[in-house]
């Protein structure tokens, strides 16, 4: 089913966040519609670790997929106020999403402009996403990871573990 972007409204281009300049819409690519099906729900889930302090290390904070539907995740999102690395786990598949951390300007998008996932990342009913989070800004930061995608009634069967 075809519908019209919610993110720019079908006009197929969104304003930076940081210039004010019109860039193509990072959900529909310009195209100005997107294909959902007819139960398929935008959805975010948080990761939200408790502040860290100067230069804290290994602050752990997890997330569980709602046994209600699959999700498809699609962008990542997020704001701190300091900098930050962190490492991404699927517990489903008990490895790593990236062999080191990452530092958040290099993977964390903003509402309006978000990190797109190059291709989407199946997260089945009930599995769950750890993320390691390392202060790098030298004082208390606060973040707010968001993973964001669509809840949908079945994704292809889940792989044997």
């Amino acid at each position: 089913m075809q519908s019209t972007c919610p993110a720019c409204g079908g006009r197929g281009a969104v304003s930076n966040a940081q210039t004010g300049a019109p860039m193509k819409c990072p959900l529909c690519q310009g195209t100005t519609q997107v294909s959902l099906g007819l139960t398929d729900q935008l959805f975010w889930y948080l990761l939200s670790p408790a502040q860290l302090t100067a230069n804290q290390q290994g602050v752990i904070a997890t997330v569980s997929i709602d046994n209600d539907a699959d999700f498809e995740w699609r962008w990542i999102i997020g704001n701190s106020t300091g900098l930050y690395s962190v490492t991404l786990q699927d517990n489903f598949a008990a490895s790593p999403l990236m062999p080191n951390a990452v530092n958040s300007e290099n993977i964390v998008g903003t509402a309006q402009l978000p990190f797109v996932l190059p291709k989407p990342y199946p997260l089945y009913r009930t599995s769950s996403i750890k993320a390691v989070f390392n202060d790098r800004s030298g004082s208390a930061n606060t973040i707010q990871l968001c993973l964001v995608g669509y809840k949908l009634d079945r994704l292809p069967s889940a792989p044997s573990r």
